[in-house]
């Protein structure tokens, strides 16, 4: 007899973001998670007795997924496909062409497409563009992260069921100490980048930035640009490398502000991640979570990527009306958008 579920979940890496919300929703609906390898990805999370999963996982090709046979993958999954029965079928966007191809075949009714992507980096143009389209036109329903990724849907007249889930999984909350009656850690400001040290990151024009005016920052990650970044920092400039996310808790705590300079970020769960811990933040306007986790919440200042003195204008901001942001940041209920990340899933699953 085959084995059934309620939602297949078709995705590229294991990620711990994405394995706490498969978690969440097997509390009341069956999941399977399908993966097709490892990756360079620093999220990546070594599955084994060590992590807890409340659902299935399986993966369609063993090893780096870089390097997978594309044809031997979807052949792959179109044998596991045939051994079970689902309800929906949860696509990870349009980065896989086994899935984008799969969706073709399987019935327009449980497909549904969860998207990471924005109006900001999404382009519909050549033959790419119309691979995105034809995927979309497969499926009955979309899940974007947040207002600008449900942009991309408005633009191109989806007429299936938008549910913004509000972020791209649930993130690793630990104990934190936030005092309602402290204003901020520092008398002077104290700034904070994580991420990987590359070129989209944009982290050379912060450096640029705080070169000359001086304020303190930290920069935590490691990547290809590590050196070159270093050489040109100046002794206000702290650099930790990479830090295991599970230490990371402790160096937000001991900073008053998060900034990330990307020139491209679809979402940006590390915003998330500061706002848990406190921190007010000044993100590019090509991050995807600008809008519902900054400009709606309130929680800080939107530059124009790549910008530099508009960078330095939102640091001043920032050093007038950091109360004020903080306020806005400890005022998040985390457990209600949690809950709502959810059901934007579960309301697959009625009518």
């Amino acid at each position: 007899m085959k084995k059934k579920y309620d939602f297949v979940y078709l995705t590229n890496t294991p990620s711990f973001y994405k394995f706490n919300l498969c978690n969440e929703i097997s509390k009341t609906h069956s999941v399977l998670l399908v993966l097709y390898g490892y990756g360079s990805e620093a999220v990546n999370t070594i599955l084994g007795d060590s992590v807890e999963t409340r659902f299935d996982y399986t993966f369609i090709n063993q090893g780096d997924s870089n390097d997978r046979n594309k044809l031997k993958t979807f052949l792959g999954l179109i044998k596991l496909m045939r051994r079970i029965k689902c309800r929906k079928i949860l696509y990870s966007g349009w980065m896989a062409p086994e899935y984008n191809l799969f969706s073709l075949f399987s019935a327009k009714k449980r497909n549904v497409l969860v998207c990471e992507s924005t109006i900001f980096d999404t382009n519909f143009s050549g033959l790419k563009g119309l691979i995105k389209r034809l995927v979309i036109s497969r499926m009955s329903a979309v899940l974007p992260s947040g207002k600008p990724h449900a942009e991309l849907f408005k633009r191109i007249g989806f007429k299936g069921k938008c549910n913004i889930t509000g972020s791209v999984g649930i993130f690793n909350k630990g104990a934190r100490d936030i005092d309602s009656t402290k204003s901020r850690v520092h008398s002077d400001l104290k700034y904070l980048y994580v991420g990987r040290l590359i070129d989209v990151k944009n982290v050379g024009l912060l450096i640029d930035a705080f070169n000359l005016n001086g304020k303190p920052l930290t920069i935590v990650g490691d990547g290809v640009l590590a050196n070159a970044l270093k050489s040109k920092a100046n002794s206000n400039i702290e650099f930790m490398g990479f830090v295991n996310n599970d230490s990371l808790g402790e160096i937000y705590q001991t900073h008053d502000v998060f900034i990330l300079p990307s020139y491209s970020e679809t979402w940006g769960l590390v915003v998330e991640e500061a706002l848990y811990w406190g921190l007010p933040v000044i993100v590019s306007d090509r991050v995807g979570s600008s809008i519902d986790m900054v400009k709606d919440l309130g929680t800080g200042v939107i530059f124009k990527s790549g910008d530099k003195n508009d960078l330095q204008a939102c640091v001043d901001k920032m050093e007038r009306e950091h109360d004020q942001f903080l306020g806005n940041v400890k005022a998040i209920d985390w457990i209600e958008k949690d809950k709502r990340q959810v059901e934007a899933y579960l309301d697959l699953m009625e009518g």
